[in-house]
């Protein structure tokens, strides 16, 4: 008898069509993550998103009432966390933002930013002093 070869060739399943979505995927999302910031200006904090729909919301910063951050263990450990800006007359939050980069830096830039914009720049210790 004579025995024949068989030779199993390994074939990817990914044709073109899946690498082009695939890339097509990343580059929207690379796009979207590039459209979707935080400003802090002297006035307001803006919060920009979108890529074909722009999206903008800007809060007064003489509005703001709490700036609240939340991140588990992981991401604390990382310096990474989500902010929620809670303004005065809303019934809920106004701005969510995910995954900032040190939000406690975020959130120290504001109010500070909130006291240059009405007129407080003295620090907390000279101010306990003049009160005394």
């Amino acid at each position: 008898m004579d025995q024949k070869t068989i030779v199993v060739k390994r074939q990817s399943k990914r044709r073109p069509q899946f690498w082009l979505k695939a890339i097509g995927s990343l580059g929207i999302w690379l796009l979207w993550w590039r459209n979707n910031y935080l400003t802090l200006t002297d006035r307001a904090i803006v919060r920009r998103t979108g890529v074909f729909v722009k999206n903008e919301r800007a809060v007064p910063l003489n509005q703001v009432q709490d700036i609240s951050i939340t991140y588990g263990p992981v991401r604390r450990l990382l310096g990474h966390g989500d902010i929620r800006i809670e303004t005065a007359g809303s019934a809920g939050t106004e701005i969510v933002m995910h995954n900032i980069d040190d939000p406690e830096q975020f959130r120290a830039l504001v109010f500070r930013q909130i006291d240059e914009f009405y007129g407080d720049n003295t620090p907390a210790t000279e101010k306990d002093k003049a009160r005394a």
